[in-house]
Formats: structure tokens, C-alpha cells, sequence
């Protein structure tokens, strides 16, 4: 059975998590650029894991930055299997309480009451992520999460179990960042308005406020797009050559 024989825990941590002992096993703190415990295992993998609270998860979710975060730790798995080398980097989400849900409303459940998230979308939410190649679990309360840590660090992981995740993710760039804050584009739009536009944002914009050509999107969502740029009727962005 694999066992962990080194662990680095993220500087930014609180002080309960910086001072948890694991067993004996050899800990540093230092600053992490991704996850919030980096282990060693003596078979020869990395486990990267990101520990989150109900109400952090929640948050990150909120303000978008639990796929980024997630994104950046199965970067090096990625790098691994494009190049055809063993797998050796894990990624985890150690979630530190099991997620309920309100009876009557649906709703999660967390320490501070009753939030405003489906329990349902949450779920799937969860799912997508383990279909990007990070894998999920609950510790059973934040007493259970340094034993947790160790479950996971024992666990075998033979290179016949090595699968690609069925759903890879694609972090948007600037251009892509921008089009999809646009009323009713989204991250599904996003790139097929690119190709549209021959990958050229100002052409993008040109594109959906005239609304004398076809474009990706309907007329309508065209219109507040048109009216989030403040142009009236007749009026859309247009892009002229300057002579110098």
C-alpha cells in the first residue's frame, strides 16, 4: 500500500491546517501556485488537493474562481498524457463537510443556514469537475480532513487505472473572457463567434452590433448587445484604416 512521505502545505493556509502533524509524515509550509497541499508519495506521484469549506466552495463559485483554480492543478496531468509519459500528478477537491440539502426548498445547506444554491446544480457542478480529472471528496468535518489527506495518499494507483478525463478544460483568453461577459453569449458562444469574426475581437463587435448581417447570435440579444454599447438605431461599431 502507498504511503505519503512528504507534504507542503500553502502559506496562505490558517493555522489550524499549517500545524496539523500527518502522522509524522515530514511538513513544510511554503507558498503553493496551485492547491493547498502538495504530497509525495513513496510509489513516485504528487497529489495536488485544494481544501474547501461548503461556504468557500459556494464563494468560488460565485465569483468564478473555483474552475481556474482547478484548471491549474490538472495542467501538469495534461502535459503527461499529450506527451505519452506514466501519469504521476492527482488532483483532488477535499470538500471538509458533506453538502446537504433543505428538504423543503432544495436548497444547500451549510454552517450558516439555509443559501440560495440548488442543491441539484451544485451536484452537477461537482460532476463537472470530476469529468475535468479532478476528483472529489468529503471529509467527514474539519476533524476528518488530516485522515483524509491520508486515504488518499494510500490509495494504489496502478497505470492500467490511468483514464483520460472524458471533458478537458479550456481556459478562455482575454478575447474570449470578453465576448462571453456580453449579455447571453456565454462560454458556449464564445467560439464560434471567434471563428465568425476570424478570430479578431474588434471584428466580433462590429459584426453582432450591425445588424444588417448574419451573425452567430439572434437578432434579439443582438439588439441589447447594441444597447449595451449605447448605439441607437442606424448606428454600430465600425472599424476604418487611418492613414498615417
Amino acid at each position: 500500500m502507498p504511503a505519503i512521505t512528504a507534504i507542503m502545505i500553502d502559506s496562505r493556509e490558517p493555522d489550524n491546517i499549517k500545524n496539523l502533524k500527518f502522522a509524522g509524515i515530514p511538513t513544510t509550509v511554503a507558498y503553493l501556485e496551485t492547491g493547498d497541499i502538495l504530497a509525495v508519495t513513496d510509489d513516485g506521484h504528487e497529489l495536488v488537493i485544494e481544501r474547501k469549506t461548503p461556504d468557500d466552495l459556494l464563494g468560488t463559485l460565485k465569483d468564478d474562481r473555483l474552475f481556474p483554480q482547478l484548471a491549474r492543478m490538472v495542467a501538469k496531468r495534461q502535459e503527461q498524457q499529450a506527451a505519452g509519459l506514466p501519469v504521476t500528478s492527482w488532483a483532488y477537491l477535499v470538500i471538509t463537510e458533506p453538502l446537504r440539502s433543505d428538504p423543503n426548498t432544495g436548497k444547500v445547506v451549510t454552517q450558516r443556514g439555509i443559501t440560495g444554491w440548488s442543491f441539484a446544480a451544485v451536484m452537477g457542478t461537482l460532476l463537472s469537475i470530476q469529468e475535468m480529472g479532478v476528483f472529489v471528496i468529503f471529509a467527514n468535518g474539519a476533524d476528518d480532513y488530516q485522515e483524509c489527506i491520508l486515504r488518499i495518499g494510500r490509495r494504489t494507483r496502478k497505470p492500467d487505472m490511468v483514464l483520460l478525463p472524458p471533458r478537458t478544460p479550456n481556459i478562455l483568453g482575454p478575447k474570449a473572457t470578453f465576448l462571453a461577459s456580453l449579455p447571453h453569449v456565454g462560454v458556449e458562444k464564445v467560439q464560434e463567434i471567434l471563428a465568425w469574426s476570424g478570430d479578431n475581437l474588434a471584428h466580433a463587435l462590429s459584426g453582432l452590433t450591425d445588424l444588417t448581417i448574419k451573425a452567430p447570435l439572434p437578432m434579439s440579444y443582438r439588439k441589447e448587445i447594441k444597447d449595451l454599447f449605447g448605439l441607437e438605431d442606424g448606428q454600430s461599431l465600425e472599424i476604418y484604416q487611418k492613414e498615417i
